[in-house]
């Protein structure tokens, strides 16, 4: 698949160096690779990974802490969806008590 385009082939380039970036231990080339990265797909000329870019640009800060601490608001941001798709199967429960309760149990 790779051969047949040249796009498709640079998109997998710039996703692979973003797992090996991931990966790496050493946190100051992480974050010089990192800064690299968001550089080339800038200019890449591929309009997601220019918008991804962008994105990362903004949250360079709260990234690069997670990849100094190795940790993220993944759990938190998990366990607020599992609330909002409680919330939305219980439209019947009235009292909050017994919501907040059902919660507690479908979440422990």
């Amino acid at each position: 698949m790779l051969h047949y385009s040249e796009e498709l082939r640079l998109a997998h380039r710039m996703k692979e160096w973003f797992y090996d970036i991931c990966q790496m231990e050493a946190y100051r080339q992480q974050q010089r690779e990192f800064d690299d990265w968001i550089a080339n797909a800038q200019s890449c000329g591929i309009k997601e990974f220019e918008a991804c870019a962008k994105t990362y640009r903004a949250w360079r800060k709260e990234i690069l802490n997670a990849f100094k601490y190795g940790l993220t608001n993944g759990p938190t941001e998990g366990f607020n969806n599992k609330i909002k798709v409680l919330k939305r199967s219980s439209y019947g429960i009235r009292n909050f008590k017994r919501f907040r309760t059902r919660i507690l149990h479908c979440t422990s």
